[in-house]
């Protein structure tokens, strides 16, 4: 308790010691603080002189040329071509190496029941044979995702048919080949059963 007093009466201290130390001091103006000696005779002097201006000639009209048509040089468009050529088929390489994307699936059954996955699964090849099915297995669960979607409005066509015999199917983002989801049917051509 003591310690405490003690510290409070320092830290009020050091406050008064703060705003004492850093007041404004007034600063007085007296007749020798002022500085009024006569510089004139030390101040350098020049004389203005106007400067002419002599009138400008207009501007003489240049004869135009007609363009002479000079036929391309054949050596440099080839070059650009090839060098063009070259980075497309970089790039259709490099765009046939990448298999699978970012995309959507539909799960239809989640369940303990090895018939019921396999129903499922034929469910799918009977009526969407479009849509490829994937049974997937881990211990004790069997899950049936359909499709190999790369827009989700695509994959919500589909849903809602699916939901007339599996009505806990669902949406799932998932990693979908790109070959197999340019083979599914725009979300406008979905069958309607």
């Amino acid at each position: 308790m003591i310690f405490k007093k003690i510290i409070l009466l320092l830290l009020m201290a050091a406050g008064m010691w703060g705003t004492t130390s850093c007041a404004k001091k007034s600063v007085g103006t007296s007749a020798k603080d002022r500085y009024e000696d006569n510089l004139e005779s030390v101040r350098p002097r020049y004389t203005y002189v106007e400067p002419v201006i002599e009138a400008a000639e207009p501007p003489k009209e240049k004869k135009k040329e007609p363009v002479k048509y000079r036929p391309a040089k054949t050596e440099e468009p080839l070059y650009v071509t090839k060098r063009v050529e070259a980075v497309l088929d970089t790039m259709a390489r490099q765009n046939r190496a990448i298999r699978y994307i970012n995309g959507y699936r539909v799960q239809l059954y989640v369940g303990n029941t090895r018939q019921e996955a396999d129903a499922a699964k034929s469910y799918v090849y009977q009526i969407f044979p479009e849509l490829y099915p994937y049974v997937s297995y881990s211990s004790p669960t069997y899950r049936v995702k359909a499709g190999d979607f790369m827009y989700r409005a695509d994959a919500d066509d589909y849903l809602e048919q699916i939901r007339q015999q599996y009505p806990a199917a669902v949406v799932l983002p998932d990693r979908v080949e790109i070959k197999k989801g340019l083979q599914i049917r725009a979300s406008d051509d979905v069958p309607k059963y």
